[in-house]
């Protein structure tokens, strides 16, 4: 029960734990009139109006929110936030209602100096580390890891993956706050002693510490959550509340809905495995890919009596290597076409899927955006787009931002077979020029000589970010190169 308990906490999930029984009465919800499906949903919020989890729409009308464990508004809400929903349908979920929504972060606090790692794309804080990648969402101003520093005070929200030797937060969402806020952290329990414990690699002392627990007490294995304000000289936070957050035998009754997003925590089988520490009993065929331990798996299914999912369908949504996003662009956008759900960018067609997270980080802070708020042509909208290429040559969209314009657009993809053609190349289908002004480089390494990169500095499949200077609307291709950088 501990690792059930692990995974669901360090995941930022605190709202899992919370039950439906005593929220609603009993499972199925056939005692009330009108409601026949009661579920539990975590995952990441991918839009709004409403709200949108893990591409499933949910009514908020009379909904009550949890935020940091304080009565909150979904106005506080972001997209790429994890969080838990309760729901309740009275069309056998055709249609949902989030009764409940529990948001919590992952760790908060400043980022240990010395600890940003560009090649392992991570950072710690508060001594957990932070994983970074295609699926991360940065709050603006930020845009990735490279405008992040030493000593940042930022919110992490995101999903444990503990697959590995060390737990790691896979980062959904990133927001650099001010500083001297409130520090976070949740995890297991070890090396307690009468006034300290350890999470990770951070020692908290709880000496002057409210305990929110039974009779007190915090023991080893217990899954806490640890608050204060600062660290002391010994590098300890000095905590002001430590809460168990416990209810792991409260998680949903025989028969209730359970759509869990998160990492394979542990695996026996592909019929028998654990997401974000969720038991899972499986007799389908997973959908997108093999569910392995570290994959990033969203099952849905019904809770039994104890309090197992069994899956009517698992989807892969990536493997343990990481991410399947392979393309990003970031330009001005061509056209739109939002009855059809896609967009032109570069020449490219970008196709937009209920999954794909829609964010407005412009200065006109449209919270319930939408594709049919983007406009191409004569007076562009600047735009991001990550997604993975289909064999068409289109990109679907895993996430769009529409941004404030910029002079700069930047392509990263990996290089197609024959796609070299001195001076210039092609990558996600975007012809790139270059010319005597253009720079080459290995992945934050010394520059190197035009001859060089065509003469055998890369090949095929080798990913390659482009910077350049956009070209006037109605004139988006072919692009001439800035920089070109050789990722390792």
């Amino acid at each position: 029960m501990q690792k059930f308990k692990r995974g669901i906490f360090t995941a930022g999930l605190t709202g899992l734990v919370m039950s439906l029984v005593v929220a609603c009465g009993g499972g199925g919800g056939g005692s009330f009139a009108g409601i026949d499906r009661l579920g539990v949903t975590t995952g990441t919020i991918t839009g709004f109006g409403s709200i949108i989890v893990n591409g499933v729409r949910y009514d908020t009308t009379g909904t009550s929110f949890s935020i940091d464990d304080n009565p909150g508004q979904i106005g506080s809400l972001q997209v790429g936030q994890v969080v838990t929903v309760r729901w309740s349908s009275s069309d056998n979920g055709v249609t949902r209602r989030a009764d409940d929504v529990f948001y919590d972060d992952a760790v908060e606090g400043p980022i240990t100096p010395g600890s940003i790692d560009r090649a392992a794309q991570s950072f710690l804080v508060l001594g957990q580390t932070v994983r970074v990648d295609a699926d991360t969402s940065f709050a603006s101003p930020l845009f990735d890891l490279d405008s992040l520093a030493d000593g940042d005070f930022v919110e992490v929200s995101g999903l444990l993956d503990d697959s590995g030797a060390t737990p790691v937060v896979r980062a959904t969402r990133i927001e650099r706050k001010a500083p001297g806020g409130e520090l976070e952290i949740r995890g297991i329990v070890t090396g307690r002693t009468a006034n300290t414990f350890a999470i990770n690699g951070q020692v908290v002392n709880t000496a002057t510490a409210v305990i929110d627990a039974p009779g007190n007490e915090i023991s080893n294995g217990d899954f806490v959550e640890a608050k204060g304000t600062f660290v002391n000289g010994s590098g300890q936070l000095v905590a002001t509340r430590v809460e168990l957050e416990d209810g792991a035998d409260r998680i949903g009754s025989d028969g209730d809905d359970a759509e869990v997003e998160g990492y394979v925590t542990a695996f026996t089988s592909a019929s028998s495995f654990s997401v974000a520490g969720v038991p899972v009993q499986s007799s389908v065929a997973a959908d997108g890919g093999t569910v392995a331990l570290g994959a990033k798996v969203r099952v849905e299914g019904e809770f039994n009596a104890s309090g197992v999912i069994v899956a009517r369908e698992v989807k892969v949504r990536a493997g343990a290597g990481g991410s399947p996003v392979d393309a990003r662009m970031a330009a001005n956008v061509d056209s739109v076409d939002a009855p059809a759900g896609r967009l032109v960018v570069l020449g490219v067609t970008v196709q937009v899927d209920a999954n794909t997270r829609l964010e407005d980080q412009s200065d006109a802070g449209v919270r319930n955006f939408r594709l049919s708020d983007l406009r191409g042509g004569g007076n562009p909208d600047f735009v991001e787009i990550r997604g993975i290429v289909q064999q068409n040559g289109s990109i679907l969209a895993t996430l769009l931002q529409r941004q404030e314009p910029d002079v700069q657009g930047r392509l990263r993809g990996r290089l197609a077979l024959n796609a070299l053609a001195d001076p210039d190349f092609t990558l996600l289908g975007v012809t790139v020029q270059t010319d005597d002004f253009t720079s080459f480089y290995f992945d934050d390494g010394p520059e190197i000589t035009a001859a060089e990169f065509f003469g055998g500095a890369v090949a095929a499949g080798d990913e390659l970010k482009v910077k350049f200077l956009l070209n006037p609307p109605g004139a988006s291709t072919p692009v001439l190169a800035d920089e070109v950088e050789i990722e390792d």
